[in-house]
């Protein structure tokens, strides 16, 4: 074997799996069509909030925890500004099933939750305004993770404890044979004893019958004054309107405040489809809505972005083997509130390279949830 693994994808999930697995002593490959960091797939943009009390669902809550600690490693490890605990409201009708997860996960696990009604909102931010019916959750201990910069750590890491990189290099298959995985890429061919595809939202070009959807998504800048910062306690937010919109955003940096909608999107079919921020004139109204109701103060865009989800039906994740291969592994579908889980679905990725268990019950992730992938 060439290869005791090859990552194949080394953007969130695959710069920690190269990571993990080097550091275990395991000779390792990282592939990818870029060089991550890069504006290719999902994880450009600066950050990325990470959430503990998790609307979602109860089944996440053990993994995000063991992120956060792994991500507050990393950070004293490298001396590198990774996570700033800015806090995260959460905002919704007071029946919204999201808020009523978030309400159960921080009950189930013991994790600090204030519940805060329209005054109480104005009170403590007085730029944000909650309109009739909607209510606050609001988790102190959540905030922003640093994306771009923890994919640089990681992949310096690997890198110096030995994993070889192929940067730039489109792989065109993936296949195993029972005897080990063989990797081909442009330039390249490779052979491995274990394989994690983490390519996500073009893993659909090396296996399209997986249950994963390619979005194109959009995010925004936009200018705002020293209240928004996090230093004068502003804090995270994910917000579901009346209407079912979905919003997320950021405490604003050098007056410059981060925000998009988190449901919506154009699905597409290749990465050309992916246009640029502006091609769609919804492109400029995107967030108004939340904006207008909740932010009011907050100014013009300064500029946009587009990247792309890669939606799995029921938006929860893939964390699989291939049926029929079970030396490569898949981590797809992430849905758009996946990356604050990289570091762990890295670990776990390199768990499975050598051999252990990932110590997590991972069944809600399985292909077997859906019917042509029945074991």
């Amino acid at each position: 074997m060439d290869f005791d693994f090859i990552v194949v994808g080394t953007g969130s999930v695959g710069a920690a799996a190269a990571f993990h697995a080097s550091r275990s002593g395991l000779k390792v490959l990282m592939v990818d069509n870029g060089h991550p960091p890069h504006d290719l797939g999902s994880h450009h943009g600066q950050t990325r909030l990470m959430r503990h009390a998790y609307g979602e669902g109860e089944k996440y809550v053990p993994t995000v925890l063991r992120a956060q600690a792994l991500w507050e490693e990393l950070e004293r490890e490298t001396g590198e500004r990774i996570f700033e605990r800015t806090g995260v409201v959460n905002i919704g009708p007071a029946g919204a099933a999201f808020l009523g997860r978030v309400r159960a996960s921080a009950e189930r696990w013991n994790l600090a939750l204030q519940v805060m009604g329209p005054a109480e909102v104005r009170a403590r931010w007085p730029q944000m305004t909650l309109p009739d019916g909607l209510v606050a959750l609001y988790e102190p201990g959540a905030g922003v993770l640093r994306s771009e910069a923890s994919i640089r750590a990681h992949v310096r890491l690997a890198r110096d404890a030995g994993a070889v990189e192929a940067f730039g290099t489109p792989v065109r298959s993936v296949a195993s044979d029972g005897n080990g995985v063989t990797v081909v890429a442009d330039g390249g061919r490779w052979r491995a004893r274990k394989v994690l595809v983490s390519a996500g939202t073009w893993t659909t070009t090396l296996f399209p019958e997986l249950p994963v959807t390619p979005v194109r998504k959009i995010f925004t800048w936009h200018e705002t004054d020293g209240r928004y910062e996090a230093v004068s306690g502003f804090p995270g937010f994910v917000s579901e309107l009346p209407s079912g919109n979905q919003f997320y955003g950021f405490p604003a940096e050098d007056g410059i405040l981060k925000i998009g909608r988190h449901n919506g999107g154009q699905p597409i079919g290749s990465p050309d489809e992916r246009l640029p921020f502006g091609a769609l004139d919804s492109d400029a109204h995107e967030v108004s809505e939340f904006l207008d109701r909740v932010l009011p103060g907050v100014g013009a865009i300064r500029h946009g972005a587009s990247c792309t989800y890669d939606n799995s039906p029921d938006e929860d994740f893939v964390v699989d083997t291939l049926p029929g291969q079970p030396d490569v592994m898949v981590v797809a579908g992430l849905s758009g509130h996946g990356f604050k889980f990289a570091s762990v679905l890295g670990e776990i990725a390199a768990g499975f390279a050598g051999g252990r268990n990932p110590g997590f019950d991972l069944s809600p992730f399985s292909l077997s949830r859906f019917g042509q992938y029945g074991r």
